[in-house]
């Protein structure tokens, strides 16, 4: 059995009263599908034929397996549903029961489809166009300020400049005298210790020229860890200042 849509009570207030449980039914389907239901038909009189159909905008739409039942006391009513596929997504329209030989006649709201619903993208670009609207009018608020000062500053006349240059004097000359107090620091620095390690060279020459000359006598023993120190410091010597001499030349 399949799903109740809709159930229809007849013969319950009066005869031929006609009585829907729900107000409207909605069958959601896309182009091309197909949906098959039940609609109950609850009679609590005597027993009688009664004659569903379809409106204008539903005709070739909705079909009744059975369009003219004869109901004693239940009696369910197959149809099926089923949208073109090229035809209208969202179809409006009324399925009509008609009572006691064409007497009484009443239909009920019938939504046949599914709204659909706005591309998420284009909420999406609406939204960035609106933040980069934002952004724009908060850089020309944050400007406005900005050019106010500056030209109440500028309309103070011509000691402002004065000032400002007299200040930029100042601190140039300032800038300029510690880079030259600092380029002398290093000359002098460099010459002390190019001095240093020029007489430890001296120093180290002199000693291996007395340790030859010397007689026996007066000369000084020197161990291999004190040899290998002394050669150590020679080589390093010896390359400072070979680097010096580069550099100057």
């Amino acid at each position: 059995m399949q799903q109740i849509f809709q159930n229809v009570v007849i013969n319950r207030q009066e005869i031929n009263s006609i009585e829907f449980e729900n107000e409207s039914l909605e069958i959601p389907l896309y182009p091309g599908g197909e949906k098959t239901f039940e609609i109950l038909i609850t009679n609590q009189g005597s027993p009688t034929h009664i004659h569903l159909s379809a409106s204008e905008e539903l005709k070739g739409m909705i079909t009744f397996l059975r369009n003219n039942p004869y109901v004693l006391q239940k009696e369910y009513v197959s149809a099926v549903a089923r949208i073109p596929q090229e035809g209208r997504v969202l179809t409006k329209g009324q399925i009509i029961i008609t009572a006691g030989y064409g007497s009484r006649k009443k239909g009920f709201p019938v939504l046949l489809g599914k709204v659909e619903a706005k591309p998420q993208e284009y909420l999406g670009d609406t939204s960035y166009k609106s933040l980069d609207q934002e952004g724009l009018n908060s850089q020309k608020l944050s400007f406005a300020p900005i050019k106010k000062a500056y030209s109440q500053r500028s309309g103070s006349g011509g000691l402002s400049w004065l000032s400002s240059s007299f200040l930029e004097s100042l601190r140039g000359s300032f800038s300029a005298s510690v880079g030259k107090r600092a380029n002398r620091n290093m000359k002098n620095d460099e010459r002390i210790r190019f001095n240093i390690v020029f007489g430890g060279f001296l120093l180290l020459v002199v000693s291996f020229f007395l340790y030859f000359i010397l007689p026996e006598s007066l000369q000084f023993k020197v161990s291999f860890p004190q040899a290998l120190l002394f050669s150590i410091f020679f080589v390093i010597c010896i390359t400072y200042i070979l680097l010096k001499i580069l550099e100057k030349s």
